[in-house]
């Protein structure tokens, strides 16, 4: 084993199968204000988001809130104090269409500043892939971006574009990035499934999704039960997919051997095994599982944290299943919305049971976003019993019946756009969602799980004069977190992901060269082979 220094300035081999660019420049240009102060930055929380949008381009901008806020001695009582403010990092066009969808991957591994890999796809049928560095630029121009620069100018010395994937024949839809980072996995309308070595961006192995084949249609049967044909028929332009049997989503077990997937024109879920790389089952959706005004195909795709259940959202609701494919739940949004991103995440004892004072240590549960501009969090493991005798609450019917803590936004906090996609972090030991859509506004969510929550969060319900019936309290329409900052992007945001920064000067890092046979995990990034 061997070791040698990694400068930022190595250069690419020209047999990268990725077409990196033979200089080897990187590609995140410069464009914002991210001057911090010094006696500011170690009091100071941050953490940077990246927002695809319509307009081709990528935004990065980092976060900072401070880690205690003292309240000033006179505010307006029509307004609330917003203490987080917003650098940017860079804002450059990175496809040819909207992008689809993007994910960052896990930090890796050694001692220093901390890499991330970024993935982003769109409608161009390409998958492109930066190295993010967590230091924050010591000293970057301070001039705000009014428009996406098409000049190859590095924001940050280690920021790089790795190259190109060209693998899917249609549009990618989905992005995981595995665990321990060795693994990329993507998804696309063209009925495909690839997994990626993150090492060398090696294709392992491909996953096909069957097409589902025309048939004549029986309107006796087909139509009766109100869902028309229960298999599209290809159009003549879909050759490569598009139609039906195209990806919507996918979602990785925790255990990294299971993979879900949702398609196109089919009511199911597609189960894969990853040791094999085969299919391991399909669930099709009878009459009795998905009702009729949920939709007919499943469009995003979650599984929990211990993978004892997985989430399928509808474009107007949400089934929870259990490791036995049951239905356990059916959320319906109240008052009914399209759903655009389901996340399972956790929240503090504090906010999930706010009756119980002493509740203590945190619990999962499930996130909605809608299109009348609302996070909704349910819990998944109990549903509210009915209150109708012991014998009917065992019914199927209690399924029906969601338990509803709380929301975020929505149009009594004048937040009546859709909510496109969001992300939680946890960074210097609080928890924080990140919340964009098709408005342009990114808005920034602290969930306080203190004991003071509820009154500092009725304070600014004050401040913003928001008045709430104990019905709504009882129903669980009060608001979990407390708004700590809005950014407008002024682009209609697609996608967003988030990553921990940290303060201080990139150093050179000394790199652990091992054997190829030896390193097919590897989580290093820019490993020169």
């Amino acid at each position: 084993m061997a070791k040698r220094k990694r400068t930022s300035a190595a250069v690419p081999e020209a047999s990268d199968p990725l077409n990196a660019s033979p200089t080897g420049k990187p590609l995140l240009p410069p464009v914002a204000n991210l001057s911090i102060s010094g006696d500011d930055l170690p009091t100071a929380i941050n953490f940077q988001v990246i927002t695809g949008s319509y307009e081709k381009t990528l935004h990065g901008f980092i976060v900072s809130i401070p880690e205690s806020v003292s309240p000033p001695a006179a505010v307006d009582t029509n307004s609330i104090p917003l203490p987080a403010t917003f650098t940017d990092s860079f804002l450059f066009t990175a496809h040819t269409s909207p992008i689809q969808t993007l994910a960052v991957s896990p930090a890796s591994s050694g001692s220093g500043f901390k890499k991330r890999i970024l993935a982003t796809s769109s409608a161009d049928e390409h998958i492109h892939l930066y190295t993010l560095t967590s230091a924050l630029a010591p000293n970057p121009p301070s001039q705000k971006p009014t428009k996406a620069t098409s000049s190859v100018i590095a924001s940050n010395p280690n920021n790089k574009h790795l190259g190109t994937l060209s693998h899917h024949h249609n549009t990618p839809t989905a992005l995981v990035f595995t665990p321990t980072r060795s693994k990329l996995i993507s998804a696309g309308l063209d009925g495909q499934i690839h997994i990626l070595r993150a090492r060398d961006w090696a294709l392992l192995s491909t996953l096909k999704c069957p097409k589902p084949k025309a048939r004549p249609i029986n309107f006796a049967k087909d139509y009766t039960d109100g869902y028309g044909p229960r298999i599209e028929t290809f159009s003549s332009d879909g050759g490569y997919g598009g139609g039906a049997g195209g990806v919507n989503d996918m979602a990785l077990h925790p255990s990294q051997k299971i993979l879900l997937s949702v398609s196109k024109g089919e009511r199911g879920v597609r189960m894969w095994n990853l040791m094999t790389g085969r299919k391991a089952g399909v669930l099709m959706f009878g009459r009795n599982d998905i009702p009729l005004q949920f939709g007919r195909e499943g469009t995003k795709v979650e599984w929990s944290a211990d993978g004892s259940e997985y989430a399928v959202a509808f474009e107007r609701g949400v089934v929870v299943f259990g490791t036995n494919s049951k239905p356990k739940l059916r959320i319906a949004p109240t008052p009914n919305s399209k759903i655009h991103q389901i996340r399972y995440m956790t929240l503090p004892m504090t906010l999930t049971h706010p009756t119980d004072r002493t509740a203590e240590g945190s619990k999962e549960v499930l996130a909605i976003s809608t299109e009348d501009g609302r996070v909704l969090f349910y819990l998944t493991t109990s549903p509210t019993p009915s209150k109708e005798t012991e014998e009917e609450t065992k019914t199927p019917a209690d399924i029906d019946t969601p338990h509803l803590i709380g929301i975020l936004g929505g149009k009594s906090l004048g937040m009546p756009t859709r909510v496109k996609d969001f992300s939680t972090i946890f960074v210097g030991g609080k928890q924080f969602i990140i919340t964009a859509g098709s408005d342009g506004a990114v808005r920034v969510w602290d969930l306080d799980g203190s004991k003071d929550a509820a009154a500092k969060q009725g304070r600014e319900m004050k401040k913003v004069r928001i008045e709430k019936d104990e019905k709504e309290e009882k129903a669980g329409e009060r608001q979990v977190g407390a708004l700590v900052g809005i950014y407008e992007t002024e682009r209609r945001i697609t996608c967003l992901g988030v990553m921990e920064m940290e303060v201080g000067e990139e150093k050179e890092e000394v790199e652990v060269v091992v054997q190829e046979e030896e390193s097919d995990d590897s989580s290093e990034d820019d490993e020169d082979e």
